[in-house]
């Protein structure tokens, strides 16, 4: 049975350093959920045109995508990706896995159909599936969901985002760790060019207006903080720490923010720090500018 509430549901890995010593636990959950109205319509479209074209007109799956992605499955070929909806995603995200090979793949997709349109589809709206969908997900940087993503990457509430901000916050559902952007703005940015195109290609916006908000330097529109968004000291290792949990995403296909799993990592306190301080604030006195 489908309950909303495994959603949001709290759990916690740990991170290790090099020596033993815990680094940090994953999963103390810092989300504030919001209601479909609070959504700007921006927003939605984003997530629409990158994640689910036809989401108003399907229920609960987009049978041609799930077809073509099943039958290059069998077949052993690439290509086959995109076949998961909004609402399939909202299965595998809460309820299944993200296995995507071999038998174990196929029955694992047709267990998000059957959940999809047997016990998500059939009693929500697809107000109240967005709502879940935007609730969910932890988009990186500490924060879970797209209210908090909004207050941590731009200062604002999810109803204030413009074109540029909804663009890069519908690019993290993706891959938060790898389209972070305060960590890795060229992959930020080339993630918010794909998502502005599909936007243009689905007929929400003008390629005109993508052009101006692709123009909005990444930089420009993140506010630099010591702090997450609910006033708690941010991790001083967070880039370390994204970058540990996007190499296990890589090898397991599982998130640590919702599989809990004990994680034994390469850090090194002290010279971390000194890495820190390098890139931070260029503390060290070099020799010349070569060096």
């Amino acid at each position: 049975a489908f309950n909303p509430k495994n959603l949001y549901k709290q759990e916690s890995s740990v991170l290790y350093m090099s020596n033993g010593t815990e680094l940090a636990q994953l999963g103390a959950e810092n989300r504030e959920l919001v209601t479909y109205d609070e959504l700007p319509q921006v927003l939605i479209d984003a997530i629409i045109a990158t994640e689910d074209s036809r989401y108003f007109q399907h229920n609960g799956v987009d049978w041609a995508r799930f077809l073509k992605a099943s039958i290059y499955q069998v077949l052993g070929k690439s290509g086959a990706g995109g076949a998961s909806t909004l609402t399939m995603q909202i299965s595998k995200n809460a309820f299944t896995s993200t296995e995507d090979t071999g038998i174990k793949g196929i029955i694992r997709k047709f267990t998000d159909v059957y959940i999809s349109l047997n016990k998500i589809e059939k009693k929500y709206s697809k107000e109240e599936i967005m709502e879940f969908y935007v609730n969910s997900y932890y988009l990186g940087s500490g924060a879970y969901g797209v209210q908090q993503a909004a207050k941590t990457y731009f200062g604002k509430d999810i109803k204030d985002v413009n074109l540029a901000e909804a663009s890069i916050l519908a690019g993290l559902f993706q891959a938060p760790g790898k389209y972070d952007p305060t960590t890795n703005v060229e992959a930020a940015k080339a993630r918010q060019k794909t998502v502005l195109y599909l936007m243009v290609k689905h007929g929400y916006i003008s390629q005109k207006e993508a052009d101006i908000a692709l123009s909005i330097d990444i930089d420009d529109l993140i506010i630099k903080s010591e702090k997450n968004a609910d006033g708690t000291i941010k991790n001083k290792y967070q880039a370390f720490i994204d970058t540990v949990v996007q190499e296990v995403e890589d090898k397991t296909g599982k998130s640590p923010y919702t599989t809990p799993m004990e994680i034994y990592t390469t850090m090194d306190p002290a010279k971390q720090d000194a890495l820190n301080a390098i890139m931070d604030t260029n503390s060290v006195g070099w020799v010349n500018d070569v060096v």
